[in-house]
């Protein structure tokens, strides 16, 4: 069940740890025998744990006609060991030793490269010929009728799920089964793991339309990103698929059109070391490892995606920034050097002292003086402006916010890097918000409710999270229940559907608003 779920009209029932009555009755409808009290033991001594009982009483029955005193023959340390999955995984290694290297073992490794059920069309990828080394050779050239048999054995041993008659072919299995066989395949059995991934980068990449418009298209490229970073082809993965195919270059359609944040995070951690945001992953394939500008690339876009979704505090986004500012020097990049300071002003806001939000905000605002940009002007002021009002200096904070936003009316311009939040959006929020302290109620409402619109209009979903709250703020302090409640609710709804996670805090009462506002 989705934890989206908690607390409202759907059932929740916890069926990972059964109780000792329960796992004995379960253990008894696999076939176990044996006296009603060993049954019960046997369930407390694997901790109740749902998986790990359904394969034991499977095993038992086909290894020992269900005698539940041999049980003791599938591991020795059971009951020493408490962690979760690691009764499963012990079961799993006797499964392992029974059917021996064969058949069965080829299709459970290939099942652990997926986290769905796989279908007929992405299996047939992976047992073409020729077959994949150390993988599929046992599985090269079989019949429907032997295929069907490996299935059937795997299936009576409750490794595999049964057939869905609604998707026939595919084949899914538990996830602790993934993640064990998964794993195996990957440590141990590497170059294989890669081929598998090479093969399915080239399956997924072409499954897709070549400009997909939306997220159920989109998928399959995502995979293919994923599946290169695997395989170690990092630069065709970035070049080819993500940057003209899901970001489609500075349009960066796949958040600003489908707002699919945390799905680019999932593609983005791919490119780094075991998934350490800044380490960047290395490849034996000639001419695959990513040269310091994919990596300032990669970086900026991970440091925004993770503080949109995490929070401006996320230490992962901290890391990245930092990575970014010292590439960004070493290249001469100062585009890239302004986005880099911004992301560690933003993090600066809920971290660190007001001294220090302020020496990071002067930084990006003499670096937007230096290279005359007035889109990058709109983001200089908008720091300061945010940072002198948090230091309670109210006049000189809407002095600089309406500074940004005049030259946002001059052109309506377009910033030349990516932003969290629309610069001008935020310039039009934070002298709101100073007009309110300045006790020029009206003006602020009608330039809050200007913020609200242009987000609005740009698209600017983050920009229109922090308005919507900011909203809510002023209009608590004021009193107004009803309008709390509308900015609360829209903000609820947004942030839900974004995956904004520093906004969640405002799910369960409209009156928590008023605790904070960022900029």
């Amino acid at each position: 069940m989705s934890a989206n779920h908690e607390g409202t009209s759907a059932l929740r029932r916890d069926l990972e740890h059964l109780s000792s009555d329960a796992g004995a009755k379960l253990l008894r409808a696999l076939g176990a025998k044996g006296p009603e009290a060993e049954l019960r033991r046997a369930s407390d001594e694997f901790r109740g744990h749902c998986l790990a009982l359904t394969l034991l009483g499977s095993y038992l029955t086909d290894a020992y006609k269900g005698n539940i005193r041999c049980r003791n023959e599938v591991s020795v340390h059971l009951a020493d060991d408490v962690r979760q999955g690691v009764h499963a995984r012990r079961v799993m290694e006797s499964y392992e030793t029974w059917f021996g290297e064969g058949p069965e073992l080829s299709v459970l490794r290939i099942l652990g490269l997926f986290d769905r059920p796989a279908d007929a069309k992405v299996l047939g990828t992976l047992l073409k010929p020729p077959p994949i080394r150390g993988l599929t050779e046992s599985l090269i050239g079989l019949s429907r009728t032997e295929w069907r048999t490996i299935l059937s054995r795997l299936r009576r041993a409750r490794l595999l799920a049964r057939e869905d008659p609604l998707n026939a072919g595919y084949l899914d299995t538990h996830p602790l089964v993934r993640e064990y066989f998964g794993e195996q395949l990957q440590n141990q059995r590497t170059e294989a793991w890669k081929e598998c991934n090479r093969r399915l980068f080239n399956h997924y990449q072409v499954l897709a339309p070549q400009l997909p418009k939306g997220f159920r298209e989109m998928e399959p490229l995502f995979l293919a990103v994923i599946c290169g970073c695997n395989a170690g082809l990092f630069r065709v993965a970035l070049h080819e698929i993500y940057l003209p195919r899901i970001q489609r270059g500075d349009a960066f359609y796949a958040v600003r059109v489908l707002g699919a944040r945390g799905a680019l995070l999932s593609v983005l951690v791919h490119f780094f070391e075991q998934g350490r945001w800044g380490s960047f992953a290395e490849t034996g394939v000639e001419g695959q490892n990513l040269n310091a500008d994919d990596q300032l690339f990669i970086l900026m876009q991970a440091g925004w995606y993770l503080t949109t979704t995490r929070g401006f505090a996320a230490p992962e986004a901290l890391i990245c920034y930092e990575r970014a500012e010292s590439l960004s020097v070493r290249l001469n990049r100062p585009l890239a050097m302004f986005s880099a300071l911004r992301g560690l002003w933003l993090h600066s806001i809920v971290s660190d002292r007001l001294s220090a939000m302020m020496r990071v905000a002067r930084r990006v605002y003499a670096l937007a003086q230096e290279q005359n940009d007035p889109a990058l002007m709109i983001g200089g002021y908008r720091a300061l402006a945010v940072t002198l009002y948090y230091l309670g200096d109210f006049e000189s904070a809407r002095r600089n916010a309406m500074s940004g936003v005049q030259v946002w009316y001059w052109g309506n311009i377009r910033s030349p890097v990516e932003e969290v939040t629309a610069p001008a959006a935020s310039c039009l929020i934070f002298a709101a918000l100073s007009k309110w302290h300045s006790g020029e109620i009206a003006s602020c409402h009608s330039a809050m409710e200007e913020a609200i619109s242009l987000a609005k209009e740009l698209n600017d979903k983050h920009s229109l999270a922090v308005a919507l709250m900011d909203n809510g703020i002023l209009r608590q302090y004021e009193r107004a229940p009803d309008e709390v409640e509308r900015s609360a609710s829209a903000l609820i709804e947004l942030s839900t559907r974004q995956s904004f996670a520093f906004f969640f805090g405002w799910r369960n009462s409209s009156s928590r608003l008023g605790a904070l506002c960022v900029g």
